[in-house]
């Protein structure tokens, strides 16, 4: 009888301690894995949020960096690490609905080892000619581009990158018969194209917004619904007559598969309230992001449905990660 007791209460303390866990979460620092190298747009955002997400749960956000393979290997620590809710995931579009439809083997399953969380942004891109560019106008562009004769270049900031794949599609849908040529990041393609080695290039808006307001960069169209506030004279994609060209970068926030759902729901609070701090949103705005915050199931939905969009697109044009 006193073992039988002892037993019970054993189990009692048990329960008490695991329950006292999840309420306590988090007790340490979480680490937010970035699967690019530190400084691009994706650790930038994900440090303004970590800084404000901090402060609402209590606890230290350290960003770890760890870049290649077009974000494969971040993602991949991610997919294999404790889903205890200490290590996360804060990636744009290509490793989760890009890389996995062209790496030649993966070590993980974006659908299966990984969990949605929330949908932080959506990024706009921009097709950008040098600001002494013949092309005054995307039909200036078209016109050059339309043909057996043209010698139009575009550069992107990698093969299966979101701007390489959004590049495609422009040329699908206007016909353009233009080149790619492929760097390793955004930075020596732009420099490029400000030279006059390349023609065109699509990127994300804050990332060719400082370019286009010093003065080095002309701006043609914009792949949002709606023009975008900071580019007030620049059309639509819509605009021009290609509605299906409309296409979005994105950021979001992931967890290991099995992450208890309560920890998820946490995380996700306090995303979401780093997003609508009016500081931040101001920012973004600032930059023609669009803030999303969206619940985690309709994130994965909407994770499964660009991993179709993209990965369709990138097979068909023979995209390889670098």
């Amino acid at each position: 009888m006193n073992g039988l007791f002892k037993s019970a209460a054993a189990l009692v303390l048990a329960l008490a301690a695991a329950s006292g866990w999840a309420q306590a979460y988090p007790a340490k620092p979480i680490r937010v894995v970035v699967p690019f190298p530190a400084g691009g747009p994706v650790d930038q955002t994900a440090r303004a949020l970590g800084a404000r997400m901090s402060a609402s749960l209590g606890q230290s956000i350290v960003i770890d960096n760890k870049g290649g393979a077009g974000g494969l290997l971040g993602a991949d620590a991610v997919a294999k690490s404790a889903a205890d809710g200490y290590t996360l995931l804060f990636s744009s579009a290509g490793a989760l609905a890009i890389v996995p439809h062209i790496a030649p083997s993966m070590p993980y399953n974006p659908q299966k080892d990984l969990v949605a969380v929330t949908q932080a942004l959506k990024v706009p891109a921009v097709l950008v000619v040098a600001a002494d560019s013949r092309f005054k106008t995307f039909a200036d562009l078209k016109a050059a581009a339309t043909g057996d004769a043209s010698k139009v270049n575009y550069a992107s900031a990698g093969s299966g990158t979101t701007p390489h794949l959004q590049a495609e599609l422009l040329k699908r849908e206007a016909r353009l018969n233009i080149n790619h040529i492929p760097y390793r990041g955004a930075a020596p393609a732009l420099t490029d194209l400000m030279g006059g080695q390349v023609d065109m290039m699509m990127v994300d808006i804050p990332v060719a917004l400082p370019f286009i307001q010093s003065g080095k960069l002309r701006a043609l169209a914009v792949t949002s619904a709606m023009r975008i506030p900071i580019l007030k004279d620049v059309p639509t994609v819509g605009e021009l007559g290609m509605p299906k060209v409309e296409a979005y970068n994105w950021y979001g926030m992931l967890a290991p598969a099995r992450t208890p759902a309560e920890i998820i729901d946490k995380i996700y609070g306090a995303v979401g309230a780093a997003l609508h701090s009016p500081d931040l949103k101001q920012q973004f705005e600032q930059q023609g992001v669009q803030v999303v915050g969206s619940k985690p199931a309709e994130f994965g939905l909407f994770i499964s449905a660009e991993s179709e969009r993209w990965g369709s697109l990138a097979k068909a044009v023979g995209a390889k990660l670098d």
